[in-house]
């Protein structure tokens, strides 16, 4: 990075040299900027009028399920917001309760209202669109 630095700004070199690249320091730096995107996200999602989730399932290279929640909602200005609201791992398997309960921690960890979602997309899979374990049925079980 110094040697970058002495090409592209050397009078900032010195800038860079006391920052602190440590592993503690960089993880906690993360850290921060996570929790400030959070409360941003969550300061938008309390100002939706309107939302809908999209959710994809898949399966990373160390055999472990992946949960993605995107959110797409409109203010009363009609501001559009669509974000990556969150990623959850689900450990053992991958059923449609499985997910739907990874699926409703997502949204309760971002505080989104149920009562504000008019739609929620899902990959089509039959774990997500069956008949009796499915997402969906999950889903339908707890609005009624």
């Amino acid at each position: 990075m110094l040697q970058v630095c002495d090409v592209l700004c050397p009078d900032k070199k010195n800038n860079f040299q006391t920052v602190s690249l440590s592993r503690k320091t960089v993880t906690s730096r993360i850290e921060a900027i996570d929790k400030n995107l959070t409360s941003q996200l969550e300061s938008k999602i309390g100002q939706f009028k309107f939302c809908s989730v999209a959710m994809g399932e898949s399966t990373d290279i160390n055999d472990t399920a992946q949960l993605v929640l995107f959110i797409r909602g409109v203010d009363e200005n009609f501001e559009i917001t669509e974000e990556l609201a969150c990623m959850r791992s689900i450990k053992g398997t991958t059923k449609g309760y499985d997910i739907f309960r990874e699926f409703q921690e997502g949204l309760l960890t971002l505080k989104v209202p149920r009562t504000n979602t008019c739609n929620i997309t899902t990959d089509g899979a039959p774990n997500m669109t069956g008949k009796n374990l499915d997402f969906l049925g999950s889903l339908i079980k707890t609005r009624i």
